[in-house]
C-alpha cells in the first residue's frame, strides 16, 4: 500500500479541483458579448401650449318682440269697419273682411269686399284704417258694357302681395261678369290714396304668369278665338316705368283636352297648333302637322327638340299677298326655352312658314327663322 502524506493529499485535491474546473470550462459555450445599452436621447421638456385668451362672447341680438294683437282693439276696429262699410254701401252685403298689410308699413288694415244688389249687381271694395276709409275705385266700363264695378257676382278672390317686384304690396281683386268675362283690378298705396295700377278683362280669363324667368309676374288678358273655339289669344302686360303696358301676345288652349284636337282649317291655325303641340311635348302630334317630305323621319326630326323646355307663339298672321287657294306664307314670333348645360336659355325668333292645303287641312312645309334675342332665365318655375 502506498502511503501518501497528508500534505500531498491537500495538493492532490487542489489538482483535481483545477482539472474539473478546467474540463467544465471547455464544455460550456462561450458567453455572448454583453449587449450594448441603447443610447438614450434626452427628450426635450415639453412647453405647455398657452391657454387661448378668454373669448368675449358676441352678444346675441335680442329679437324685436312681435306685439301681441289686442283682440279688443281688433274687434273694435272691425266694428268701426263694419259700420263704415254699412254707411258707405248701404244695403250691400259684406262678402269678406280680411286683415292685411296693404301699405307695406308692417301694420295691417282691414280690406272689405261687398256685393251691391243693384241692376246690374256689382262688387265694391274698401280699405279701412284706424282713422279713415279708402274706396278702391273700379275702372269706368266700356261704352257697350254695363257698370259692374269690380265684378258682377258675389265672390271674394283677393290677393295682397308684391306682384310686380317693386318692393311694395299690391291689392289684386278678381271679379266675374256675364258672357264668361273675368276682371282684374290692381291697386297700390301711394302714401295718400290707393292708386289703381290697371284694370284688365277677358272672356278667356285673366291671370298672373311669369314665363320669362325674371321673378316679375306679367298679367295675361285672354280672349277666345271665335273661329277656333279650342284656342285662346292672350295679351301680355308687363310692368314698365311705373305702369303696365302691352308688350307681347301669346296663343294657348282655351281648355286642355286629351287628346287635343288641332285646328287646321286656316293656315295660321295650323302654325299655332304646331307650336302648342311642341309646348305640350306632343311631338307625334306636331309631326303630323308637317307636310310629308322624303328623308324627314320622325326620329331625326324629334331629336332636334331634345333640350326644349317650353315654346310660345304669338303675332301669327298670313303675310299679305302670299295666300292662294292652296298655299300661304304665315309669319309668327316664336319664343323657345332650352335646357342647355343646366341653364335655361330663352330665344326670340322671327319665323315664316310655307303652308299648303291638303285633304286633311293645312300643313306646314318649310320654315325660315331669324334669331332676334337671346337671354338666360334667372328663375325657372
Amino acid at each position: 500500500m502506498c502511503f501518501i502524506p497528508a500534505w500531498r493529499w491537500n495538493w492532490l485535491w487542489i489538482g483535481l479541483i483545477l482539472v474539473i474546473v478546467t474540463a467544465c470550462s471547455v464544455e460550456l459555450p462561450f458567453a455572448a458579448a454583453p449587449t450594448a445599452l441603447p443610447t438614450v436621447t434626452a427628450t426635450a421638456i415639453l412647453v405647455p401650449t398657452p391657454v387661448p385668451p378668454t373669448l368675449t362672447a358676441t352678444p346675441t341680438s335680442t329679437p324685436t318682440p312681435v306685439p301681441t294683437l289686442d283682440v279688443t282693439v281688433i274687434n273694435s276696429l272691425a266694428g268701426v269697419g263694419l259700420a263704415t262699410v254699412g254707411t258707405t254701401i248701404g244695403e250691400a252685403t259684406l262678402i269678406c273682411l280680411r286683415y292685411e298689410d296693404t301699405t307695406g308699413d308692417g301694420t295691417p288694415e282691414w280690406l272689405a269686399v261687398a256685393h251691391q244688389n243693384t241692376t246690374p249687381s256689382r262688387l265694391s271694395a274698401y280699405v279701412l284704417a284706424a282713422d279713415a276709409h279708402y274706396p278702391l275705385e273700379p275702372a269706368s266700363p266700356e261704352d257697350d258694357k254695363p257698370d259692374v264695378g269690380l265684378g258682377q257676382y258675389p265672390t271674394c278672390e283677393v290677393e295682397v302681395r308684391d306682384v310686380n317686384a317693386d318692393g311694395k304690396p299690391e291689392i289684386a281683386i278678381f271679379g266675374h261678369a256675364d258672357n264668361n268675362e273675368t276682371l282684374l283690378h290692381l291697386f297700390t298705396w301711394d302714401g295718400s290714396v290707393y292708386r289703381r295700377l290697371g284694370a284688365f278683362s277677358g272672356d278667356a280669363g285673366v291671370h298672373f304668369m311669369n314665363v320669362d324667368g325674371d321673378l316679375e309676374d306679367e298679367i295675361w288678358e285672354g280672349y277666345r278665338e271665335r273661329s277656333a273655339p279650342s284656342l285662346a289669344w292672350y295679351v301680355i302686360f308687363t310692368w314698365e316705368e311705373q305702369a303696365y303696358g302691352w308688350t307681347s301676345d301669346r296663343y294657348g288652349w282655351y281648355a286642355l283636352n286629351r287628346p287635343q284636337a288641332y285646328p287646321t282649317h286656316k293656315p295660321e291655325y295650323a302654325v299655332i297648333a304646331f307650336y302648342l303641340a311642341l309646348n305640350d311635348r306632343d311631338l307625334p302630334g306636331a309631326y303630323t302637322l308637317l307636310y310629308p317630305q322624303e328623308g324627314r323621319t320622325y326620329e331625326t326630326w324629334a331629336h332636334g327638340f331634345a333640350t326644349t323646355a317650353q315654346v310660345g307663339v304669338g303675332s301669327v298672321h298670313v303675310i299679305p299677298g302670299t295666300e292662294t287657294e292652296n298655299s300661304a306664307r304665315v309669319a309668327a314670333m316664336v319664343t323657345s326655352w332650352d335646357n342647355e348645360g343646366g341653364m335655361i336659355i330663352g330665344r326670340l325668333w322671327n319665323t315664316e312658314w310655307a303652308t299648303v292645303r291638303t285633304a286633311d287641312g293645312w300643313r306646314l312645309t318649310r320654315a325660315s327663322s331669324e334669331l332676334l334675342e337671346e337671354w338666360t332665365a334667372t328663375y325657372w318655375p
